[in-house]
């Protein structure tokens, strides 16, 4: 970060690469992905009552992986490159009568590109989307309420392009190159929000929001209100309560209950509905000042209702026809999170802990009954907890807990004979969907400061550590192994055991 004109302009840049395969190289050793991005932001500040910023961000993840067994230069190659940049104009301007503006324009795109190879065939898959939008929100104090008056409205245009499948070879009897249709969405939204403070107890905030989408020639039009009110108890404790209504009109698809680049992103059309949920939630809170303490116990409810799904069997990655085969069914979750949290000392941190279920219904899933949802994982909890036991020292731990997430297996198979008669073929047997779930997972983080002196200008930071101490690797996914008696094993192959790091940095 650095003054370009004192008090009126400055410049923030970050950047960053992996350079694990760079390090690998030396030892003839072959990592061949990495990650590179860039963040930069000119802050200018033409008068007091004027604030603009503007910003870009850049990042690719790039993965180059060729595997020859038999050396002859005939092997497996798989290229994957997916990217995001994002442009942005924010104005801040505050009124002489009291009202403050925020202004911003922006522009995303997201794309991937991936392709596998072998011999004479090839697969390949290409995918892209690009937002501009404009938000504009106008807030003001007021007396009379002794709380905010906020208001505002946005616009956002998703350009999602077609998503192209290319084959070649024999693989191309499989995988059908095609391509899906693009689609152009529009969001519109206004809303208003105020604040009130009634004397000494209560805190009040109410407001609504009207969001329309087009795609298409089609319509959809919803309210979203929500509010929120704070009851002080006393000094030091307070009870709260939340009711929100929220529509999405663009859907996240996924083969896995991770987030992934290959994900497909999907806006609403004349078939498949905007999501929607109803939220509430009650807290109480308390705070001693005297031993600077806060806890909190808060339980909620969630219904929701059009959420997205597809038909067994599709592959969402490698067909351009997957819009025919998503489905739309209800949901419901629920919980209760605990926090206790110390805030200064020489001994600071917090512990959490999250009780939740969470379900899904489809008419053409599961026979119609409500599963569990790949995202009940139900148990979530965590110790962070830093002590500074002298002036420059100071040690961290972590420690993680989750419930390991939720999938269908094979719990048997039977036996058909094969249509061209020339053999039998073996049918899997599935349990119920998202009747067994992966092991837990869980890791203890440790890791010890040495900073120089606080008072001097030149600051540096020595930190050094270790990643999953007792080397619990957790599981990423399920590999089906036959064993000599015929049966079937489930195996559980993990990433990342004990990675211990090492970290310097400076700030002038």
């Amino acid at each position: 970060e650095q003054p370009v004109w004192k008090d009126k302009a400055s410049l923030w840049v970050a950047a960053r690469r992996t350079y694990v395969d760079q390090v690998l190289k030396v030892v003839d050793e072959n990592l061949p992905y990495y990650f590179h991005d860039m963040n930069a932001k000119l802050i200018l500040r033409p008068s007091e009552s004027d604030r603009i910023e503007i910003g870009h961000y850049g990042g690719e993840d790039v993965l180059d992986l060729f595997k020859d067994k038999n050396n002859d230069g005939q092997g497996m190659l798989t290229q994957y490159n997916s990217g995001s940049m994002t442009q942005s104009l924010k104005w801040n301007h505050a009124n002489p009568n009291g009202w403050r503006n925020n202004l911003s324009l922006f522009r995303t795109n997201f794309k991937y590109r991936i392709k596998n190879s072998f011999e004479d065939y090839s697969v390949s898959a290409f995918s892209e989307i690009e937002d501009y939008g404009v938000k504009l929100n106008l807030s003001k104090d007021s007396v009379w309420t002794n709380g905010t008056f906020t208001t505002g409205c946005e616009w956002t245009r998703h350009a999602i392009s077609p998503k192209v499948i290319n084959s070649r070879g024999s693989i191309s009897e499989t995988v059908k190159s095609g391509s899906s249709e693009g689609e152009i969405a529009n969001e519109f939204a206004m809303f208003v929000q105020q604040e009130w403070a009634l004397g000494s107890k209560w805190l009040l905030n109410a407001g609504v929001r009207g969001s329309v989408a087009l795609v298409d020639g089609k319509e959809y039009i919803f309210p979203e209100p929500r509010i929120s009110a704070r009851y002080n108890l006393s000094d030091s404790r307070a009870i709260k309560f939340n009711y929100s209504r929220m529509v999405q009109y663009m859907h996240r698809i996924s083969n896995s209950g991770v987030s992934t680049p290959t994900d497909v992103w999907y806006p609403v059309t004349e078939r498949i509905r905007p999501q929607t949920s109803h939220q509430f939630s009650v807290a109480w809170q308390r705070f001693l000042p005297w031993k600077k303490m806060f806890f909190s116990v808060e339980t909620y409810y969630k219904a929701m209702e059009d959420l997205i799904a597809y038909k067994e069997g599709t592959n969402l990655l490698l067909s351009a026809e997957f819009a025919s085969r998503l489905l739309q069914g209800n949901g419901r979750s629920y919980g209760t999170e605990l926090l206790i949290r110390k805030e200064k000392g020489r001994f600071t941190g917090w512990i959490s802990y999250t009780l939740s279920w969470s379900f899904r219904q489809f008419d053409e899933i599961n026979q119609g009954e409500w599963f569990h949802a790949r995202y009940d994982r139900r148990h979530n909890g965590a110790i962070v907890a830093q002590y500074t036991f002298a002036r420059r020292w100071a040690a961290s731990m972590i420690w993680e807990y989750i419930s390991g997430a939720r999938f269908t297996p094979v719990v048997g198979q039977y036996v058909i004979g094969a249509p061209t008669l020339a053999g039998v073929d073996l049918v899997p047997v599935f349990s119920k969907i998202n009747a067994v779930k992966l092991s837990d997972t869980h890791r203890l983080d440790l890791g010890l400061k040495f900073f120089n002196d606080p008072s001097r200008k030149f600051k540096w930071t020595c930190f050094v550590g270790v990643y999953n101490a007792y080397n619990r690797a957790s599981p990423i996914g399920i590999v089906i192994e036959e064993q000599e008696n015929g049966k079937m094993r489930y195996m559980q192959p993990g990433l990342f055991g004990l990675l211990p790091f090492a970290s310097y940095g400076i700030k002038f």
